[in-house]
């Protein structure tokens, strides 16, 4: 049937030249007279290769330009579905830590101490703080999934208003979700965070006082002279987790699914928001919990693979 509707269209083609010339209009039907005609492969190519150099180009934009600089008529319809075959993404850019060169050596020293003396993950308690926003984030970019390049990272800012949750995670155990005070200090870390968490009743039960670890990062609230007293009297404490390594924390994973599917109610008041947060803690899969912790093992050997740099995208 194709072929025959194919030779159908070349007979009226070659019928309506005919009644041209006739007509007495001369023209040269074996050329064309527009401009050279661009493959679909190069055409996606050329927007592929625009988008990365400008991640922020809106579809309209992009018509446009490609129209002024390279005489390519495209539509902004065509350009969506060009970037949607390639797998683009509008997704805020996704954020890694700045790391000096003595940051990645003790980020390889930690991996590397812990692989050789093969630490039992899964009594390791896991902790940080974080915050959840009442209002999106702006400033979208478009990115390919697993893409890492400089151009899909931005730095980390401030945004309208915010509540601040702690939490901690075990391969077995979450903690009670706790809203954290406007100022974390040494002290209310102590006496409004941490104890109130159940972290030390219930590891102390689960594994038997001293036979499980506390991993915290190096904020001032938690490596002060009076916590580091503290803790000494409660449980151990992991030591020399590297700075600026939230890419080695699995509980960064989780808030981030956390972030995701609040995101999703899109709570318009900070009341709605904290019981929203809590909900969604509440309700994380076991399945989830347990990946993540499961996942440091692999956390450590990608950062000795990428000589102490970060690794985020890999998780």
């Amino acid at each position: 049937m194709k072929q025959i509707q194919k030779e159908i269209n070349e007979s009226i083609n070659k019928l309506k030249i005919v009644q041209l010339r006739n007509r007495g209009i001369s023209r040269n039907f074996t050329k064309s007279t527009g401009r050279k005609r661009i493959k679909s492969d190069e055409i996606t190519e050329i927007v592929e290769n625009e988008k990365k150099k400008n991640r922020k180009l809106s579809c309209e934009k992009l018509a446009t330009f490609l129209k002024e600089t390279r005489e390519i008529e495209i539509s902004a319809t065509s350009v969506w579905r060009i970037r949607k075959s390639l797998n683009f993404k509008y997704k805020a850019p996704k954020v890694k830590p700045k790391l000096t060169e003595q940051t990645k050596q003790k980020r390889l020293n930690f991996a590397q101490y812990h692989i050789e003396n093969n630490t039992d993950w899964k009594k390791v308690v896991f902790t940080d703080e974080t915050w959840f926003y009442l209002e999106s984030l702006n400033g979208f970019i478009w990115r390919q999934w697993g893409e890492n390049e400089d151009s899909v990272f931005r730095e980390k800012e401030k945004y309208g208003k915010k509540i601040m949750f702690f939490g901690g995670i075990n391969y077995s155990w979450i903690s009670t979700l706790i809203k954290c005070p406007k100022i974390v200090n040494s002290e209310s870390y102590q006496k409004k965070v941490i104890s109130r968490c159940r972290v030390f009743t219930d590891m102390d039960k689960e594994f038997g006082k001293w036979n499980w670890i506390l991993m915290q990062d190096g904020a001032p609230a938690h490596t002060s002279r009076s916590t580091k007293e503290y803790l000494s009297k409660k449980c151990s404490v992991l030591e020399n987790w590297p700075p600026n390594s939230p890419d080695l924390n699995p509980i960064e994973n989780l808030w981030g699914i956390m972030g995701k599917r609040i995101s999703l109610e899109a709570p318009k008041t900070e009341k709605k928001l904290e019981a929203i947060v809590r909900r969604v803690w509440k309700n994380i899969e076991w399945g989830v919990i347990e990946n993540l912790v499961s996942s440091m093992e692999k956390r450590l050997r990608l950062v000795v693979e990428h000589n102490g740099e970060s690794i985020n995208g890999h998780f």
